[in-house]
């Protein structure tokens, strides 16, 4: 069981998979659902991704240049891996735990990719309400939630369509949500991209 004091990692030593290169959720680029999306959606201001890993996220989202984003995670390597890439514009990486609030607010946005599913699922209503409290007031979330990874215990865990209403519908208001994207082998029909607008 955690708690809201307990780090988002809980249960699982990040920094020790990343350690003995366990890291499958790692494809050594950026999501190609993201990528697709900006070429229609360029999004800028100050964005926040957590869990941001080695940051292919990041560096896709700092293209831009009216981007600059912020790469949050609670695994030094995974800080370390993000920092040798050579910069592609305003990006960051700083270390700390997403779920107590140490990104900070003030957010224009927040792209989720990978956090979400890795956090344990009693943690959820914790995300929702830091995710809130990290974007201002219309700005937006954009996210791709792994629905079904294709097993029951996790990490990643998957969600249902009912349960992110639930988590999300008092902060943010849903703009679009679409399955069908494209994405990572063996992840097809099983993720949901949803972009929402903070209330």
């Amino acid at each position: 069981m955690a708690f809201p004091s307990d780090p988002a990692g809980a249960g699982v030593d990040w920094e020790a998979r990343y350690g003995a290169g366990d890291t499958p959720w790692d494809k050594g680029r950026p999501h190609p659902g993201l990528v697709t999306w900006l070429r229609s959606h360029p999004l800028e201001g100050r964005i926040l991704v957590p869990g941001c890993g080695a940051g292919h996220d990041v560096r896709a989202l700092s293209v831009n240049p009216q981007a600059s984003v912020l790469g949050f995670d609670l695994a030094p390597s995974a800080i370390r891996a993000a920092e040798a890439f050579p910069s592609v514009g305003s990006e960051a990486y700083r270390l700390g735990d997403f779920l107590l609030g140490e990104a900070g607010g003030g957010f224009d946005g927040l792209f989720e990719h990978t956090c979400f599913c890795a956090i344990d699922p009693s943690r959820r209503a914790d995300y929702a309400r830091v995710a809130a409290a990290a974007v201002v007031s219309g700005g937006w979330f954009l996210a791709i939630f792994y629905q079904d990874p294709g097993h029951e215990s996790g990490p990643p865990f998957g969600c249902t369509v009912e349960e992110l209403d639930a988590l999300f519908e008092e902060a943010f208001e849903l703009v679009e949500s679409a399955g069908g994207f494209e994405t990572f082998d063996g992840r097809e029909d099983r993720e949901l991209l949803r972009l929402f607008l903070r209330k």
